[in-house]
């Protein structure tokens, strides 16, 4: 079923208070493998809290434009600085970083990457 289809998602989900954990695993690989076969990730799914009036339509992005490049990246290579100088931050992160960099250097940072070290940043921040 694609991933559109709401009503198998929202089962899939009850499925994760299954008792079972091969229920649960296996109905979160199958979420996971909806979002892959999309080309969306749970940052596109789950809106920031906001004006609850609003229409959550006009403030996400389409898929297409969060692949275009993300144009100058200065603030972004300011935010890495203040991300890798973090004590105690975990080594995938900062080789995920490091990656973000040569991305960027190399042309290929795009905006749905420059939505990441932002939401990055933020979840950081809050931790302390």
């Amino acid at each position: 079923m694609p991933f559109t289809d709401r009503s198998s998602l929202l089962a899939l989900l009850d499925r994760l208070e299954d008792p079972d954990d091969a229920v649960v695993v296996a109905a979160a690989r199958e979420i996971q493998s909806r979002l892959r076969t999309a080309g969306v990730s749970w940052n596109d799914l789950l809106l920031p809290m906001g004006d609850p009036g609003a229409d959550p339509e006009s403030s996400v992005p389409e898929s297409a434009e969060l692949d275009q490049p993300a144009g100058s990246a200065t603030e972004d290579l300011a935010a890495i600085d203040r991300l890798l100088d973090r004590p105690g931050l975990a080594e995938t992160t900062r080789q995920e970083l490091a990656d973000m960099r040569a991305d960027i250097g190399s042309g290929e940072f795009s905006a749905r990457d420059r939505r990441y070290l932002r939401d990055l940043e933020a979840r950081l921040v809050r931790q302390g």
